[in-house]
């Protein structure tokens, strides 16, 4: 979609008119990857977040289900106060930007991923339907996976010999390998489940984002979070996470959820090399840069962890050509 330059969310102010809120001074600014975009309002004892889907109005009522939708469960979100239906846009608590990723290095980071995977468990647990979220296909994964990869071999094309070859191959592989995850029992899931999308503030948990939310598989969450494409934990800190997750699993049973773990993300981090790549012909480049590098760190950990050896085969010549 092309991006509308002139964004409009001057019927918001009427909201602050009839709350008899002063607003004395609000900054536009943009999002991270996505095209939404905002403004801060603030008054002088309050600020308020004005989200705007005027550049993604398909995300709007997606967002409004969705907020809703966490909160009959009980999962943290941002409180909305008012929303637009002709402005699509939304005006929200604000919530300081002390963004989760600020706490990568601090003691609290086994903390936010400890909360963060217990809102999954209190969504597994939780049985609401709601009509109003959708349904991914059961070959959402696999699909992304492959259209992933597909972009990525397609852009280094001129630095991997045969490529076209090696493609073939790698995608009858992947069909294979990729199976097992179109079977599943579909959960509420929030779909981009990771850092970024966290807020830690007053030493709670809140989660953003989440406009996305459908049912899909039941692991790609816990899976989004603990194997991060943009930043690498410890082995002690994933381990840590995946038992405090698994801990009613029967133990019988660990051992086949933590692999099915791995097969989601393996997935998911093929799909996000794909990402990058869109996002670098988009005039992103920072995030094929910054990021490449770690994504494939997991795509391998998975690998290893499933023992995929022609598969690992086929990835580590492209992997090499493209380093």
């Amino acid at each position: 979609m092309v991006k509308n330059n002139k964004i409009n969310l001057d019927k918001i102010e009427n909201y602050f008119l009839e709350k008899n809120i002063k607003i004395q001074s609000f900054k536009k600014f943009n999002s991270d990857a996505s095209n939404k975009e905002f403004r801060l309002y603030e008054s002088l004892t309050n600020k308020y977040l004005a989200l705007s889907f005027i550049n993604q109005p398909q995300d709007f009522k997606k967002y409004i289900n969705a907020t809703k939708s966490l909160e009959i469960i009980g999962i943290p979100v941002p409180k909305m106060l008012y929303y637009n239906n002709s402005t699509v846009s939304v005006v929200m608590n604000y919530l300081p930007s002390n963004n989760a990723t600020q706490f990568i290095k601090s003691r609290y980071l086994k903390t936010i991923l400890l909360e963060a995977s217990s809102y999954l468990v209190k969504i597994k647990n939780n049985q609401s339907k709601f009509k109003n979220i959708s349904i991914r296909s059961k070959n959402t994964l696999s699909k992304s996976a492959v259209w992933g990869i597909s972009l990525y071999v397609i852009h280094y094309k001129k630095k991997i010999d045969g490529y076209d070859f090696i493609l073939n191959l790698l995608l009858k592989n992947l069909k294979k390998t990729f199976k097992k995850i179109c079977i599943y029992q579909p959960i509420l899931t929030h779909g981009d489940y990771f850092l970024d999308n966290l807020i830690f503030y007053k030493k709670k948990v809140w989660v953003i984002d989440h406009q996305d939310l459908s049912y899909d598989h039941p692991l790609l969450d816990i899976a989004s979070l603990i194997f991060d494409a943009r930043r690498i934990y410890s082995k002690k800190m994933t381990n840590d996470i995946l038992n405090s997750y698994l801990k009613d699993i029967k133990p019988s049973e660990k051992k086949a959820m933590i692999d099915d773990i791995h097969l989601v993300s393996l997935a998911r981090n093929l799909r996000i090399l794909g990402a990058w790549i869109y996002l670098n012909k988009k005039g992103k480049a920072s995030y094929l840069k910054n990021f490449k590098q770690n994504t494939w760190h997991q795509i391998n950990l998975h690998i290893d962890h499933l023992k995929l050896y022609e598969l690992r085969d086929l990835l580590g010549i492209i992997h090499q050509e493209t380093s």
